[in-house]
């Protein structure tokens, strides 16, 4: 199957249908996915500015780390159950859309990065994390926030 073709099977489930045939039902789970990408976002961005040491000095990284995983966990997991049904009721437009592919990509290495390498240089609790902490942090706002662009792309281009 080429993707293309998976592009319109997808376009053709029921739950693609279902999201198109009513008014209401695109607004309401794209504003759940915009809301959790706020969290998402936020809850991050706080832990990367501190392991930068450009904010919430006080707290220790590992600590701030631990009392945001939860929120970054749950979010995360609503983007992505909200992300499905936005995607399947508009497959084939995201199939030629030049925004979608990189937002794609850049979510997937968004992930691992973050539950590979960023995950670790958190568990230090250094004032300001050490350098590599200082270099994960870097590259995890580079990362979401490429996400968060690409998406935003999505409705321009």
């Amino acid at each position: 199957m080429d993707l293309h073709a998976f592009f319109e099977w997808c376009d053709t489930t029921a739950l693609g249908l279902a999201i198109r045939g009513n008014s209401w039902s695109f607004p309401l789970v794209e504003t759940i996915h915009i809301l959790a990408i706020t969290v998402l976002l936020g809850s991050i961005l706080m832990t990367d500015l501190r392991m930068l040491g450009l904010a919430l000095r006080g707290i220790p990284v590992a600590r701030l780390q631990r009392q945001l995983a939860k929120s970054i966990d749950i979010s995360l997991l609503l983007v992505v159950l909200t992300g499905i049904p936005l995607f399947l009721s508009e497959a084939v437009k995201l199939d030629d859309n030049i925004a979608f592919r990189p937002k794609i990509i850049l979510l997937v290495l968004a992930i691992l990065f973050h539950y590979g390498v960023h995950n670790r240089a958190t568990s230090s609790d250094a004032p300001a994390g050490p350098a590599w902490g200082k270099l994960a942090a870097v590259v995890s706002i580079v990362l979401w926030f490429g996400v968060g662009a690409a998406g935003r792309a999505i409705g321009f281009v």
